[in-house]
């Protein structure tokens, strides 16, 4: 188990424990002092930063665990998940952003708990660029949102539909890859015909 804890998964788990508080600084903000605002997007801006550490140390190091397989996608999806929570309790009509994400989170959870039974001991396909594009502009547009409330309410629904469109392309482009992997598991686990 030791061999399992290191760098990146710490860092993994720091971004677990950032969750509750970047949620509790952003409901707790107040409205006319846009300064608390600015340090619960400090807090996004530190685990985004640590996400992508992660991700480096553990590729350049040889440091990938079946561990970190785990945390590191439930760290990022609860706190896409928290951020979009936390903005439609804020803001109503950023609704579907919420339903958006989810359907789509939903979707993909389905897929990879299929892969990942098919697949057994086979690796798992990484995530591709739209995907690491899509996470980037999610939180780049969540977090000018959050450290800048006096933003104006058009320009945000804007910015948010932009992310919101590049969610369904990614989501449009992960399915064609998603068959893909799902037949090359099949055509791999097919015992050969007798001659």
């Amino acid at each position: 188990m030791r061999s399992q804890f290191n760098v990146p998964n710490a860092l993994s788990l720091i971004r677990l424990l950032l969750i509750p508080v970047f949620v509790t600084l952003y409901l707790t903000a107040d409205e006319q002092d846009p300064a608390q605002y600015r340090l619960s997007a400090l807090v996004l801006l530190i685990s985004g930063l640590t996400d992508v550490a992660d991700g480096i140390i553990a590729r350049k190091y040889h440091l990938i665990t079946p561990l970190g397989k785990v945390l590191d996608p439930l760290a990022d999806k609860l706190t896409q998940a928290s951020v979009c929570i936390c903005l439609t309790i804020r803001f109503p009509s950023y609704l579907f952003l919420l339903i958006l994400f989810l359907s789509k989170e939903l979707c993909m959870l389905c897929a990879g708990a299929f892969l990942f039974k098919k697949a057994q001991d086979k690796p798992l396909p990484s995530a591709k660029w739209f995907g690491k594009v899509n996470t980037f502009l999610f939180h780049v547009v969540t977090l000018s949102i959050i450290a800048f409330p006096e933003l104006n309410p058009t320009a945000a629904v804007c910015m948010l539909s932009i992310s919101a469109l590049f969610t369904l392309f990614t989501f449009a482009m992960y399915i064609p890859e998603f068959f893909k992997f799902k037949k090359e598991i099949c055509s791999k686990s097919t015992p050969p015909k007798p001659m």
